[in-house]
């Protein structure tokens, strides 16, 4: 082989350290000035986010796993439903789930408390597309959703008056 003359060495680079979901999470936040606190040792976030008709407390809880990554939203309602009106709601949310893509509505039997809870998985790194809408699509969801649900929660609407607002077609408004 002829020598070249050019040194052959590779250059001595190295890869900044991979960040931990939790920070990418934290990362992504923080770029779209959202306000939340961390809380890294338990693995979750959270925050306050105003929706159309209230605000909603919302939590991302991050694990890191072998094959793969997990980001749960759950965005939860501020009120809590009575006793003598689960059963309404229940219903209601039993309709408006049957008809979700993604994510499900639920309550906590002991307090009536309501959320709305998504998962994304990925075995590759979350991109802010990703973050984005993990984030956007669990309050959109729950936006879309609150009026209809506090109207059966209220006795507002009769049982045909809530399935009717809960199976709205998306775009239509309340009156």
């Amino acid at each position: 082989m002829a020598k070249t003359g050019k040194n052959m060495e590779l250059p001595n680079e190295t890869a900044p350290p991979k960040k931990c979901l939790f920070d990418r999470v934290a990362e992504y936040l923080d770029a779209n000035d959202w306000r939340y606190t961390a809380h890294q040792e338990s693995g979750y976030i959270s925050m306050e986010c105003r929706i159309a008709m209230a605000s909603v407390r919302v939590v991302l809880t991050v694990t890191e796993g072998d094959r793969l990554n997990r980001i749960l939203a759950f965005s939860v309602y501020p009120v809590f439903v009575p006793e003598n009106r689960r059963a309404a709601v229940l219903a209601a949310m039993n309709e408006i789930n049957f008809r979700l893509v993604s994510g499900c509505f639920e309550m906590d039997p002991a307090d009536g408390q309501i959320r709305f809870r998504t998962l994304m998985e990925s075995d590759a790194d979350f991109t802010d597309p990703l973050l984005e809408r993990v984030l956007n699509g669990n309050l959109a969801t729950a936006d879309r959703h609150f009026a209809a649900l506090m109207a059966v929660m209220f006795a507002v609407a009769g049982q045909e008056g809530a399935n009717e607002l809960v199976t709205r077609p998306e775009g239509t408004t309340l009156q």
